[in-house]
């Protein structure tokens, strides 16, 4: 005779509803996350900025060239805001890459940390300027190094606002107050 539950069910059909249940609910689709509004990046990237003596336009033209602020892009192994690759994320984090870059806020305070390690990098060679760190974070540290972090060794990107970070401007897109707010 096959165990019973308290309510009389078979135990095998009671373990069987509920791993049903599960499966139902975990395999659920589920809405996508909103992106975040350029007001809310533009305000998380101020303190960061600060903290590490970034030009915090600079940071917002980077993150407006790497995923057009969409928290969502992917492009081979880059993902989200700042499109961070794994082996990028974990230089400056130990959490798992694999869901937090995936965290609009997260995946931009680990970019920046990114940035940061890079800038510091960059410094102790005497190779500090704003394209080499842009290169250095768009095509890879050891990349750019084989180069020597000259920026005239690379090709810039095709993208309109990296050319402009390219050639030194830092305050290609203006921030969202200057555009009057919006996306």
């Amino acid at each position: 005779m096959p165990r019973r539950s308290r309510q009389g069910r078979p135990v095998a059909l009671t373990a069987g509803l509920a791993l049903a249940g599960l499966c139902l609910v975990a395999c659920a689709p589920r809405p996508a996350p909103v992106s975040p509004a350029r007001e809310e990046v533009w305000a998380a990237i101020q303190p960061m900025a600060w903290r590490y003596h970034i030009d915090p336009m600079f940071i917002y033209a980077l993150v407006a060239a790497e995923s057009n602020f969409d928290a969502h892009a992917r492009n081979g192994e880059a993902r989200g805001l700042m499109q961070i690759k794994p082996q990028a994320w974990h230089t400056v984090s130990d959490a798992p890459y694999e869901p937090a870059v995936w965290d609009w806020r997260r995946n931009l305070e680990t970019g920046i940390d990114y940035l940061a390690w890079t800038r510091s990098y960059l410094h102790q060679k005497g190779k500090f300027s704003y394209p080499a760190l842009l290169a250095a974070f768009h095509y890879g540290l050891d990349f750019a190094e084989e180069r020597g972090f000259d920026p005239r060794r690379l090709d810039p990107p095709g993208n309109p606002i990296y050319r402009e970070l390219w050639r030194g401007n830092l305050r290609p897109v203006p921030p969202p107050q200057s555009q009057g707010g919006g996306r």
